[in-house]
């Protein structure tokens, strides 16, 4: 066997990394992903504000004296994480077997992919506002209820995504796959998780790391106040000239009590018994479709903090330009009750979602640095899917130990819950 090196070693075990993680890297794809310049990030604590659709008014008529508009550009906060770490050290004598060094980059690589798609499903499923419980018999007809919610939001749209739990695949993959949608696809895409494109305007994939759901009964929560949302922009102060971000996806609404709920519940809400409706974002029509929300924070035992905010057609105090950005027919008000719509006590989530709603950051780091500074070696390489993959390793001659450092740096954001949902099956 050829002479090894910790060099050679570090190679094999970073391109076993590469080589395992990319395949399985399955989500990522699925995304919008962003490498910020690092110097803005390292100035912004690793965050940045980035804007959304806007939204316009449509205003009939020839003379329009003083109806002209502003603009509001909503932004919302793209959050880079921590670095996911493989990191190991071994003496000398473990280091004879190039073959356990090709099998600990392999799993490395597998490791941090799922990691990452882990996440990506978890932010999703706990984020996303949309949700729906179906007992459908056939895979197409229990995806389609997906298309028919975010054609009926009318939201913007890029490729679109449909995530399957496997006993969810077992239960419509037949149906799917003998759908003209899937005949005669290549067996690699199989290896991907693919299982069909097109599927009701979804690329349908299975996957097993989709989490569960977590619910119960419905608290029976009341609001206790009229509430009023508008569409808000940054501001600058006028004096100090200090930049004010706002996050458009949040609203906080006063409840009688928020002990019971989670994060991560899905629920409506009715006045009177009536449910407050989604209305379409292009055409203001009333979809008669209760608008659902995710509960994302219980800031006290009397609240709940809610994506995406909910702004209303019908109310007094919002300007035209204002109302241009309403996703509800009328407002939410005092008594109104909050209904948890995710009541099985826990459930395996299917997920779906558009590829412009989900965003990666990447993160990069001046790897060149540790190499002249401390003598450290350093490999990193940009994958194609865009995210950098680094390796820093050392040695101790004082207790004969090798240490390897692997990993990645990324941070998942949902930038708008209102075009990511989740589906459960009952």
């Amino acid at each position: 066997m050829a002479t090894l090196t910790a060099g050679k070693i570090a190679e094999v075990m970073f391109e076993q990394a590469l080589d395992t993680y990319e395949p399985q890297d399955m989500l990522l794809p699925t995304t919008s992903f962003l490498e910020p310049d690092a110097g803005d990030m390292q100035n912004s604590g690793n965050i940045i504000w980035r804007p959304v659709q806007q939204h316009a008014p449509i205003i009939d008529g020839w003379d329009l004296t003083g109806l002209e508009t502003g603009i509001i550009e909503e932004t919302y906060p793209a959050v880079l994480g921590t670095p996911t770490n493989d990191l190991v050290s071994q003496r000398a004598d473990d280091m004879r077997d190039m073959r356990f060094w090709q099998k600990r980059g392999a799993e490395a690589g597998r490791q941090q992919a799922t990691n990452l798609n882990k996440q990506i499903a978890s932010a999703i499923a706990t984020q996303g506002s949309m949700f729906y419980r179906s007992n459908a018999a056939s895979g197409y007809d229990v995806i389609a209820e997906a298309q028919a919610l975010m054609n009926e939001r009318q939201g913007a749209k890029t490729d679109r995504y449909f995530l399957l739990n496997d006993r969810d695949n077992l239960k419509f993959g037949k149906d799917l796959a003998a759908r003209q949608t899937v005949q005669g696809r290549p067996e690699t895409t199989w290896a991907t998780g693919q299982i069909g494109q097109n599927i009701a305007e979804f690329d349908v994939y299975t996957a097993s790391f989709l989490p569960n759901l977590i619910g119960g009964a419905d608290p029976a929560t009341t609001v206790t106040a009229n509430q009023s949302f508008a569409p808000t922009a940054g501001t600058v102060d006028p004096v100090l000239k200090t930049v004010t971000n706002v996050d458009y996806r949040t609203a906080t609404i006063p409840v009688t009590a928020s002990a019971g709920y989670n994060v991560g519940d899905k629920v409506t809400f009715a006045n009177a018994a009536v449910t407050v409706k989604a209305v379409g974002l292009a055409d203001k029509s009333n979809t008669g479709v209760a608008m659902t929300f995710t509960i994302v924070g219980k800031p006290s035992g009397t609240s709940i903090t809610v994506f995406p905010k909910p702004i209303a057609l019908d109310d007094p105090a919002l300007s035209t330009l204002e109302k241009a950005y309403a996703n509800i027919d009328t407002r939410i008000l005092n008594t109104a009750t909050v209904n948890r719509l995710n009541i099985d006590a826990s459930k395996k989530t299917n997920l779906f979602y558009d590829k412009d709603a989900v965003e990666v950051l990447g993160g990069t780091i001046p790897a060149n640095l540790f190499q002249s500074f401390d003598g450290l070696k350093v490999i990193n390489q940009t994958m194609k899917n865009g995210l950098k993959m680094y390796m820093i390793y050392d040695a101790n001659m004082i207790n004969m130990q090798f240490r390897y450092r692997l990993f990645t740096w990324w941070g998942v954001t949902i930038k708008d819950p209102s075009r990511c949902g989740v589906a459960v099956t009952f």
